[in-house]
């Protein structure tokens, strides 16, 4: 994404230069924080890598930006910077005071491993700079390499490598020995590629396994980078095609690409200036990666939505709640899982009492393909007892829950009256249209 070119450029007149950045909008240790820590941390922690990221890409991010990436608003958000800083750690954005860059302070990683080397308790040291464990890792074999005087990672700022060795200085070199690993280890790191020894060590994988994982890795990056446009990232959703009820770590997952940002995220600047609220942000996000993720082939959950907008998927409920007469096309609307029924329920009545597909669309939010699939569903549903089928086995045949097709069952004993025979007998002949469904699945 574009961020203000120049770690030391903190005037926010819009004039300045700006540059093309990459960040980490969602990461592993995201959900490894709010496991450990909660909610809470886990925002804190994304705050402080976005803006890390952009430093180490001699870069700064807006408050405004921040509040797009994170979907908190901007007091909530000083409030997080403003922790930060009394720890005395520097968390450097586009228009940050003079008089804050001014007081002693140092980065994140460096106020970490001078409490690790002073035998601080680190849990609570990393739950009070929101580092998870793996990243506390990383940054100590880091550390140990320049340690070392092996490699620096090129990544690292002229400030943080200074203000290492600076803690290098402070520290007897028995100490060192005693809390960092060992050269011997950290060569090991530095020559072997991480995911090959990982694949030999942790699952006992035979070279010529190697080298395919590798090289089915290497194509799905190629794939996936492929003309990707700026904001916006790739996640791993649930197939669509993935039945309701089976657990999800046995699900197929696929790739989707997700506009992150879009310009109608931004609120109309005469009635939110300054971004105070963000719900309708989320709202319009929400209901963009949900439908992308759709006609990609893949379906998210409430806890997709709330991971990939770094809020509780409780919130996520409720937000979708208040916009009632709008349907996202999430996996459980879609699978027959939880309100799912509800939906298609609510879009069948409409289709009975009349109600074009377009007036559906608004009513619902659902989109044509997915009415159109819903109407045909219920057709199938309606030719199928018509024909003697009892309920049992039209689940069977349509693979839909019992619970849906019971529902089926009652709206056509609920809407078999002479004022609906228009419909359903455009329903059969619909269906009749397409038996070729019903003739390949028995």
């Amino acid at each position: 994404m574009e961020a203000s070119q120049g770690r030391d450029n903190f005037i926010r007149s819009g004039k300045g230069a700006s540059i093309n950045i990459k960040i980490t909008p969602y990461d592993e240790e995201d959900l490894d924080l709010e496991l450990e820590f909660g909610l809470k941390t886990m925002q804190a922690g994304r705050i402080a890598r976005l803006i890390e990221q952009a430093y180490e890409q001699d870069a700064l991010l807006s408050v405004k930006q921040l509040v797009l990436l994170t979907n908190i608003t901007p007091t909530s958000l000083r409030s997080r910077l403003a922790a930060f800083r009394q720890l005395g750690i520097y968390l450097p954005f586009l228009g940050l005071s003079k008089k804050d860059r001014d007081k002693q302070s140092m980065l994140r990683s460096t106020w970490v491993l001078s409490r690790y080397l002073g035998g601080d308790p680190m849990v609570q040291v990393r739950k009070e700079v929101a580092m998870s464990k793996g990243c506390f890792n990383d940054l100590l074999v880091a550390f140990s390499r320049i340690a070392f005087e092996l490699t620096a990672h090129p990544q690292m700022s002229n400030r943080e490598i200074e203000e290492w060795r600076n803690l290098l200085k402070g520290t007897s070199n028995t100490k060192l020995k005693e809390l960092l690993p060992t050269r011997d280890t950290l060569k090991r790191f530095e020559n072997e590629d991480e995911i090959e020894f990982e694949l030999r060590t942790e699952y006992g994988m035979s070279p010529v396994k190697i080298r395919a994982v590798m090289q089915i890795l290497r194509e799905i990056q190629e794939d996936l980078s492929e003309d990707r446009p700026e904001n916006t990232v790739v996640y791993w959703a649930v197939a669509s095609d993935e039945p309701a009820g089976k657990p999800i770590d046995m699900c197929r997952l696929v790739p989707v690409k997700l506009s992150l940002i879009e310009e109608g995220d931004i609120p109309d600047p005469k009635k939110d200036r300054d971004f105070n609220c963000v719900s309708n942000m989320k709202f319009n996000k929400a209901m963009r990666y949900a439908t992308q993720a759709k006609y990609a082939g893949g379906y998210l959950t409430y806890s997709d939505l709330g991971y990939l907008l770094g809020i509780h998927p409780d919130a996520i409920s409720i937000l979708l709640k208040r916009q009632s007469n709008i349907i996202i096309p999430l996996r459980g609307s879609e699978c027959d899982i939880g309100q799912g029924v509800t939906h298609r329920k609510k879009v069948i009545q409409l289709f009975l009492e009349m109600y074009t597909e377009t007036q559906i669309v608004s009513r619902t939010g659902h989109s044509y393909e997915s009415i159109e699939n819903y109407i045909k569903e219920f057709g199938t549903v309606l030719l199928l007892k018509e024909r003697g089928l009892a309920a049992s086995h039209i689940r069977k045949v349509t693979g839909r829950s019992m619970r849906l097709v019971n529902i089926y069952l009652d709206l056509i004993k609920e809407y078999s009256g002479q004022e609906y025979a228009f419909r359903l007998n455009y329903l059969r002949r619909l269906v009749q249209a397409n038996d070729t469904w019903l003739k390949k699945n028995g």
